[in-house]
């Protein structure tokens, strides 16, 4: 009886980590893909709403990164960047958003799981008209 005990604990020790693996690594990779499409959606949210204004402005960029930590996402990892001087219709506006992506695999046996970021930059043409007086 008991060597039937200690092979059944030798082998939940030897399997565990597979149970794990094939337990938590889908969840992960969901949440990596779920960050991803929220984080890309904000990026062009902001992208869209600095093309009517001609700039990225600091509203904007208060804007987005409040809706970004309503949702859990670190405000002081958050990196918004983009043109900030008005530009006339139909220049380029540069915007950028960047987020630490953090651990995408639950075991880092080979060393894949290096930092990396979420970066999304995106150019559009700006669409502000200056009203004039």
């Amino acid at each position: 009886m008991l060597a039937f005990f200690m092979k059944t604990v030798i082998a939940f020790v030897i399997l565990s980590p597979f149970f794990l693996y094939f337990m938590f690594q889908p969840g992960i990779e969901r949440t990596v893909q779920y960050k991803d499409q929220v984080l890309q959606k904000k990026a062009y949210e902001a992208a869209h709403l600095a093309s009517l204004e001609g700039r990225l402005t600091p509203e904007i960029k208060t804007k987005i990164i409040d809706q970004l930590a309503a949702v859990y996402f670190d405000r002081d990892k958050i990196q918004l960047t983009g043109t900030t001087a008005t530009v006339a219709r139909g220049e380029q506006i540069e915007i950028t958003l960047r987020y630490p992506q953090g651990t995408t695999q639950i075991f880092n046996l080979f060393g894949r799981d290096e930092a990396r970021d979420y970066y999304y930059p995106i150019a559009i043409m700006s669409e502000h008209i200056e009203e004039r007086s």
